[in-house]
């Protein structure tokens, strides 16, 4: 009789990497279920264009009451397309199958916040296992209920045999946030310049001069001269009166000139911001080789020094060495990285511990 193990885990590309490791791992992907919130589609159209692997790569669109579009894949599917049109919705659906009522609300409101669904199809006996790998892989919550998948198919019915010598073997994706600092321009105002025409009084002040003809009649008594004799005919005379009028005309003349112009001018800021990696400590169980005790016949450097300070050097190169990255790389390409990581933890410390790190990565490397 199988087991269905239910695990939440952080966003959907952590949930990528987990479906693969399970699939490293020796379980079957028909047999693994993904469940996410996806309100733009944007998961479903990567699944059509293949860009999503292992067990998301059918994905299928669904829509869950109190969630909105989400896309679903393996036999949480069939399962969910089967009791989601009632009332009771995911958490009845959940319930239905061993969910307490809390755990099953706090999975819908964990959707809701964008969190990702993944279950697995696990024999019975192989279920307890099944937990374990999903929290050495950071799952938020682990809940094991009786199987979703249907009685009845033979592709669920069966378990997939596990791949020979890698049955706890699963790998967890390290992931670093790595800070983009890019510019782009904005508008951030300017000026718009209007010119119309307006109107202005003008007032001067102007002399004008006009002449008026006068006419003096005087009595003389005097003997005519020859030149009055000479006037002493028939004639007339005109004399003009003349006066000055205001004459107004108007002439154009640019006065004042507006340059229009930018400049520019340049500053640095400074960007504060935060990024997020995982940090990954190992901690052996008990009865494990990888103890963090030195290994049989290495000696330490330190004389004198007690064995447990060595500790976390050998857990770190017993890391190192089981790390997928540096899967095939030499220790010489390896030290500038591993040398990097210690001293943000250690600062100062790498040359009295790097032959306890490197005696640890050789002992798992000749394993």
């Amino acid at each position: 009789m199988g087991r269905t193990v239910f695990a939440l885990f952080d966003d959907y590309p952590m949930a990528q990497g987990v479906t693969s490791a399970l699939e490293r791992g020796g379980y079957d992907r028909r047999r693994i279920s993904v469940l996410a919130a996806d309100p733009r589609g944007e998961i479903a159209k990567t699944s059509r264009n293949g860009g999503v692997p292992g067990a998301a790569a059918a994905l299928a669109p669904l829509e869950i009451p109190g969630v909105g579009p989400a896309t679903v894949s393996g036999p949480l599917s069939a399962f969910l397309a089967e009791r989601n049109g009632a009332s009771t919705g995911l958490v009845g659906s959940l319930t239905q199958v061993g969910f307490a009522g809390p755990d099953a609300t706090h999975y819908l409101e964990s959707l809701r916040r964008g969190q990702v669904v993944i279950a697995v199809e696990s024999p019975e006996a192989q279920a307890r296992q099944t937990e374990e790998a999903l929290r050495r892989l950071g799952a938020r919550a682990v809940t094991q209920t009786s199987s979703i998948a249907a009685p009845d198919s033979s592709a669920f019915g069966t378990p997939a045999p596990v791949k020979e010598g890698v049955r706890d073997q699963v790998t967890l994706p390290v992931v670093e946030e790595q800070l983009e600092v890019g510019k782009r321009q904005v508008n951030r105002g300017g000026v718009r310049i209007h010119s119309h025409i307006v109107e202005q009084p003008i007032e001067e002040q102007v002399h004008l001069r006009e002449e008026r003809v006068s006419v003096e009649r005087r009595p003389v008594s005097r003997e005519a001269t020859d030149e009055d004799l000479a006037e002493f005919k028939e004639g007339s005379i005109e004399i003009h009166e003349t006066v000055e009028e205001v004459v107004v005309s108007k002439r154009r003349r640019v006065v004042e000139e507006i340059v229009i112009g930018r400049e520019t001018r340049e500053r640095t800021e400074t960007v504060h911001e935060t990024v997020r990696k995982t940090q990954v400590d190992v901690e052996p169980l008990e009865g494990s080789e990888a103890t963090g005790r030195p290994p049989a016949g290495v000696a330490h450097e330190a004389v004198g020094q007690d064995a447990d300070e060595y500790g976390p050097a050998y857990r770190y190169g017993f890391a190192l060495a089981g790390d997928e990255r540096y899967r095939d790389a030499d220790w010489q390409d390896v030290e500038p990285h591993a040398r990097r990581a210690w001293e943000e933890q250690n600062p100062g410390t790498w040359e009295q511990f790097k032959d306890g790190v490197r005696n640890a990565w050789d002992r798992l490397r000749r394993r």
